[in-house]
């Protein structure tokens, strides 16, 4: 099917037809395309960890039996939407073991009218499962490692609700992420694969500068970029994470970093005067060496603080001394950011 067709029927724009001409192009996929139903469906969303109303909405729409008598028929699906569908998980089944420090593109599809357009995505995703878990057993990671990182899912959805008022996922980019594995949920953090370089708002140091740092801190040595779901900030947690990081690095994805680096607004030195010492953000902040200037952080406060798509603070809430603190600065003309900081692994 020509992708023209697919933009026209589903008004999409032209950056997502270009995305899905070029993943019609792709080889087939080792597997095919086979969307699980009944049983194999209930699992898969098991394991994605959607919210109860998310759940509910997805099986309604879901091709077939989505484990709870609910769903319709496959072929009630129009070719269209399968070949959007079909694109994806060619794009996710090219990219199983993307080199490290590659990237690929995914399409937003947000605005989308068609909700089933809108989180196209999460079948590619289902079908991609359980190469998922029989690649990573391959790679030897653990099972248990697999499956906290698939719910993910759920959090990205829930999140895309909260911000825009509907079903979606908006960070599905985000979620393809971990289909190439590049994103582990390891205890109470999420670990990335990378290579230390300036790139997409994260800093390292100059070539010079880097390498009198010692061995393994300089451009372009590996590292494992560190990301951090809501609510896993607890100390504990994070020393146990840390703890784990290197070894599985080193076990599970041939890599030997010596270094892991954090790019967050939760880095901006200036929530130690709002929060004080007793604060697990301040808590965790105090484990990294800041490195460069940092970039504007206020798009990424008011959404992961606020769950709005933009920065708008007469609509923001003030129900929280978090939430007071971000608009109080705002108002009085300062700012906030985005840091990037780095901790050595044992």
């Amino acid at each position: 099917m020509e992708s023209s067709v697919v933009v026209e029927r589903f008004g999409l724009g032209p950056d997502v037809g270009e995305w899905l001409a070029e993943a019609e192009r792709l080889p087939v996929p080792e597997w095919p395309l086979r969307v699980p139903t009944g049983a194999e469906a209930a699992a898969v969303l098991d394991m994605f960890g959607l919210a109860e109303r998310d759940r509910a909405e997805v099986e309604a729409l879901w091709p077939g039996d989505a484990g709870g008598g609910r769903g319709g028929s496959v072929g009630e699906w129009s070719p269209e939407l399968w070949h959007v569908v079909e694109c994806m998980y060619r794009r996710l089944w090219a990219d199983v073991e993307l080199p490290v420090g590659e990237f690929r593109v995914w399409p937003t599809l947000v605005g989308v009218g068609d909700r089933r357009v809108r989180v196209a995505s999460l079948w590619a995703f289902a079908a991609m499962v359980p190469a998922q878990l029989a690649v990573q057993a391959r790679w030897g990671v653990p099972r248990s490692v697999t499956v906290a990182t698939l719910a993910d899912v759920g959090v990205q959805v829930a999140r895309s609700r909260r911000m825009w008022g509907w079903l979606s996922l908006e960070t599905s980019g985000w979620v393809a992420v971990q289909f190439r594995g590049r994103l582990f949920w390891v205890g109470a953090l999420q670990l990335e694969p990378a290579r230390l370089v300036c790139e997409a708002g994260v800093e390292w140091y100059g070539p010079r500068e880097a390498a009198g740092l010692g061995a393994g801190m300089g451009v372009g040595d590996p590292v494992l970029r560190l990301h951090i779901p809501s609510g896993g900030l607890d100390p504990a947690g994070v020393e146990e994470s840390l703890g784990r990081a290197g070894a599985f690095a080193r076990e599970c994805l041939g890599l030997d970093p010596v270094v892991a680096t954090c790019t967050s607004w939760l880095l901006d030195p200036q929530w130690a005067e709002v929060l004080g010492e007793g604060s697990n953000i301040v808590a965790f902040q105090r484990r990294f060496t800041l490195v460069g200037e940092g970039r504007a952080g206020e798009a990424d406060v008011f959404r992961f603080v606020f769950g709005m798509s933009e920065v708008d603070v007469g609509r923001a809430p003030r129900g929280t001394r978090l939430e007071r603190a971000v608009v109080d600065r705002l108002e009085r003309g300062g700012r906030w950011w985005v840091r990037t900081g780095w901790v050595r692994l044992s």
